[in-house]
């Protein structure tokens, strides 16, 4: 592995703390996988073998629903991991994951995975991004409760907002690049809708697209409007 792979580890969370010596060893145990855009990295119902960090690109999380729609319940970019939960408990994948774009991954299989727990305060940064997870969960439960296409996606934006929101002066933006399609396929309605939907909410000035990116006004608002408006 190359200093570029030592840097990259410096940058998640898991490994905070480690010194160069801990970083190096570790390298020496991941594996670089490339990945085409809408590759498969791992099936829903796969066991789990590895566990996962996103190095370039973007990777998102689904499900099939039985109607046969995708259901995006999250999206992985650089410096992000996933897959720990499968190697925890032995289960399967609740979700496919597939590749948004051209992406670059280390993996860390089963067996040094379980090494990697037994280090000092690793155990507490995955039970905090399990939490995480649960909390997302939850979050996805709550946007999916509102039979409302505009309820729906405001919803889902003020929750994006809150996870990974980047304040600017026009507003908070929403750091990664969505589309209309990917949005649609997150709130469980269909793209035509998301584009009204969308556009209704530009034309009241409560988000915006700035360089692909959509900024939303006030967040507060937004929601304020949901729950009263």
């Amino acid at each position: 592995m190359t200093r570029e792979a030592i840097d990259f580890l410096r940058k998640v969370e898991l490994f905070d703390g480690l010194d160069e010596e801990d970083l190096v060893q570790i390298t020496r145990l991941l594996r670089e996988r490339n990945y085409k855009k809408n590759d498969i990295i791992f099936f829903e119902e796969d066991t789990g073998r590895y566990m996962y960090f996103v190095k370039e690109g973007r990777v998102k999380v689904s499900r099939l629903l039985p109607n046969g729609k995708e259901m995006i319940l999250a999206f992985h970019e650089s410096g992000e991991y996933f897959g720990e939960m499968a190697l925890i408990d032995g289960g399967t994948s609740p979700a496919s994951v597939t590749a948004v774009g051209p992406t670059t991954i280390y993996v860390l299989n089963a067996k040094d995975f379980a090494a990697l727990l037994e280090r000092p305060g690793t155990n507490g940064v995955i039970l905090r991004t399990l939490c995480q997870r649960c909390r997302e969960a939850w979050s996805q439960i709550e946007v999916l409760t509102f039979h409302n296409a505009d309820a729906r996606i405001r919803m889902a934006f003020y929750n994006l907002a809150q996870k990974s929101g980047v304040r600017k002066d026009s507003g908070i933006e929403i750091p990664m690049k969505l589309t209309h399609k990917e949005i649609s396929d997150i709130v469980g309605i269909s793209r035509e809708t998301a584009t009204r939907v969308l556009n209704h909410l530009q034309n009241q000035d409560l988000i915006k697209v700035e360089t692909r990116r959509f900024v939303i006004r006030d967040p507060d608002r937004l929601l304020d409007e949901l729950l009263f408006g």
